[in-house]
């Protein structure tokens, strides 16, 4: 009688192995040779790719003002978007961005080469998808839900309380636009408890001279880190002296934000979420810096 009962067992068993055989038998295989055309894929494919399946990114991944995994990228062979280029290399698989040209994609449709695209993220709802669907291509689920575990972490852990005091923030980029008050922008000022001042109702935003921000009296003034950086009209208008007089009447106001971690809306926008969470938002004397 155990003699039958262990057999039982040992079948059984074996039924849920070759169960399981079948199961992944019934599954493409995981691609090998992967190519992206667009900044946005490259960092979710660098996020997620198992070593040695990436053949090339585009060239914009290698330039560390611009993308969260330049370090990465930079021993990888860099495109220029030219299908021609790609297609010499024999992909099993090719990320773009939804923007990306649909004629450019045919052509590598018409080769039966698998095309898969990232959204533009207007919600952290999007990036959570633009993770689930670029792990599902690669055949990295698990890692893309480990992802995603780790990006939610981040905002259980960043989100405001209504106890705490809302600041007023200009989110200002470069050639003088102020970042709206929409799409992913909204989502994440609202997450950390930031009052947008810019009045512009979408993601876009809307030109605002500098003289309108400075008379907006905005708690805080966040500016590409970057910009500072280079030689350019924005670092113009933020070497302006009315911006130099705003810095030392509001000590601190102006936070620059390394320009990678907003690269795309990619899980990445987690260090601006911790960065602008941890500002101090205890009321700040106006009168007394006038």
């Amino acid at each position: 009688m155990a003699r039958i009962f262990t057999s039982g067992l040992i079948a059984a068993a074996l039924l849920l192995v070759f169960a399981s055989l079948g199961a992944r038998a019934g599954q493409p295989p995981a691609p090998q040779k992967i190519v992206s055309l667009n900044l946005c894929s490259d960092i979710y494919l660098l996020m997620l790719a198992a070593p040695g399946t990436v053949r090339s990114v585009s060239f914009l991944a290698q330039d560390p003002s611009l993308s969260p995994v330049a370090d990465k990228a930079k021993t990888l062979h860099a495109n220029a978007g030219e299908v021609e280029e790609l297609i010499a290399m024999h992909p099993d698989l090719v990320l773009a961005h939804e923007f990306t040209s649909p004629l450019k994609l045919g052509l590598f449709d018409k080769l039966g080469i698998e095309t898969v695209k990232v959204s533009d993220p207007q919600s952290f709802a999007d990036i959570r998808a633009n993770l689930r669907r670029i792990a599902k291509a690669l055949g990295r689920v698990d890692e893309g839900e480990e992802a995603v575990r780790r990006f939610d972490a981040v905002l259980a852990g960043t989100h405001w309380r209504e106890s705490t005091p809302r600041a007023r923030v200009i989110v200002y980029r470069p050639r003088g636009f102020a970042a709206g008050d929409g799409g992913l922008t909204k989502e994440l000022l609202e997450h950390v408890g930031l009052a947008n001042l810019s009045g512009a109702k979408d993601d876009l935003g809307a030109y605002m001279p500098l003289e309108e921000v400075l008379l907006a009296d905005p708690d805080y003034i966040i500016v590409s880190a970057d910009a500072l950086q280079q030689r350019s009209l924005v670092r113009a208008l933020l070497d302006h002296a009315a911006m130099r007089h705003f810095d030392k009447t509001h000590e601190g106001a102006r936070i620059a934000i390394p320009s990678d971690m907003w690269s795309c809306g990619t899980p990445f926008i987690a260090g601006v979420v911790e960065r602008l969470a941890a500002l101090p938002r205890a009321p700040l004397e106006r009168e007394a810096r006038q």
